[in-house]
């Protein structure tokens, strides 16, 4: 089964167009098959449709990390919540 997070940021922060999500997200302790972003103009617009996009992807294990980043990290503001699986 398949993996996948959901990045929600806070704030309406904007990542840079170099910014590895994933990378971040695995350097943080929070690796996953894939990860989606919500928040900003780069991503989804609501956790929802991020979830539903991971699903149809074959993600069975879908997390959520609620955070915030300084244009060259990533920091987690709360404990990740388990959506499903």
């Amino acid at each position: 089964m398949k993996s996948g997070l959901i990045v929600y940021l806070v704030g309406g922060a904007q990542l840079p167009e170099d910014f590895d999500l994933s990378g971040q997200c695995r350097q943080i302790g929070y690796g996953a098959d894939r990860v989606e972003l919500v928040g900003g103009s780069d991503g989804f617009f609501a956790v929802e449709d991020a979830w539903h996009h991971l699903y149809v992807k074959g993600c069975g294990d879908i997390r959520l990390l609620v955070a915030q980043t300084d244009q060259s990290c990533l920091q987690a503001l709360h404990p990740l919540v388990r959506l499903s699986g």
